[in-house]
């Protein structure tokens, strides 16, 4: 996809948790300290490697180069017990800045990357919680509750601590719950005999109400009828409340019985709108 690869070393100063803005209390402060290293800047094993990718970023940048799309697949070290190994976790991190680049063009690669390994039920929601990060524009990934990673923004405060003056995007994931949840096996489906039904709906719901929830709630309420849900509007303006949004999505219904008539269809539809107002919203009159 046009990414540069990179190679790191796994020891970093200490010094960088201050410089990614990790919280003086974070777990993640707690290294594995070398007993002779070659220097301060290289004294402790990385617990992130986000430190890592915001130094090569900065190199990059400071050397004047317009843009960098950089990759690296490489590990961080979470210390156990003093009389054990440390915990080695496989990640793969991407950074850039420059040429277009922005949340959606880190998006676009991150789901690509996720696809092309054969993952498809996971989930991204919106967080505030990651300190490298803009709190506005960060999202966390996960697989059945486990943490699988994290995209978005860096803080302004973080790029200039690295002397970057432009917007620049991390996303990092954890190569091996990737690994435990993907599925490369390809398996045949035949064309539909039969035509498809679509509907369009325009929903009212909270702003802070995740899209992902409700399409999970119409995948549930639906079954297999359901072939696809697209979203294709989210408005807020004066029409709409304060503190609420309109979503709209296009229905894809099709049976691998027969062709669905308006009873079925209506009947489908009924079941989605059920569970949609379960979910915290309802139709946009």
């Amino acid at each position: 996809m046009g990414m540069n690869e990179i190679l790191t070393y796994s020891f970093i100063s200490p010094k960088y948790y201050d410089k990614i803005r990790m919280p003086e209390n974070c777990t993640l402060r707690n290294s594995v300290v070398i007993r002779n290293p070659l220097g301060e800047d290289t004294s402790v094993m990385r617990t992130t490697a986000i430190p890592s990718m915001m130094e090569i970023l900065s190199k990059n940048y400071n050397n004047r180069n317009s843009e960098a799309y950089l990759y690296e697949m490489c590990r961080e070290y979470i210390p156990t017990t003093p009389d054990e190994l440390p915990v080695e976790r496989n990640v793969l991190i991407a950074g850039m800045y420059g040429g277009g680049a922005d949340f959606f063009t880190a998006k676009g690669i991150l789901e690509e990357l996720l696809v092309k390994a054969g993952l498809k039920n996971y989930d991204i929601e919106a967080s505030s919680q990651e300190y490298a990060f803009h709190p506005g524009r960060c999202a966390v990934l996960s697989v059945n509750d486990e943490k699988l990673g994290v995209i978005g923004e860096i803080h302004p405060e973080c790029c200039e601590n690295y002397g970057i003056n432009t917007r620049a995007y991390i996303f990092k994931i954890d190569t091996d719950i990737l690994y435990k949840y993907s599925s490369t096996e390809k398996s045949y489906t035949p064309l539909p005999k039969y035509p498809a039904v679509t509907r369009d709906i325009a929903l009212i719901c909270d702003e802070n109400v995740p899209v992902i929830s409700l399409k999970r709630a119409m995948e549930k309420a639906a079954g297999k009828t359901l072939e696809n849900v697209k979203l294709f509007d989210v408005y807020q303006g004066k029409q709409i409340e304060q503190g609420k949004k309109s979503v709209a999505f296009n229905l894809t219904l099709r049976s691998s019985e027969g062709t669905l008539n308006d009873e079925q269809a209506n009947s489908t539809m009924n079941k989605i709108m059920t569970a949609l107002e379960k979910a915290g919203a309802s139709l946009r009159s």
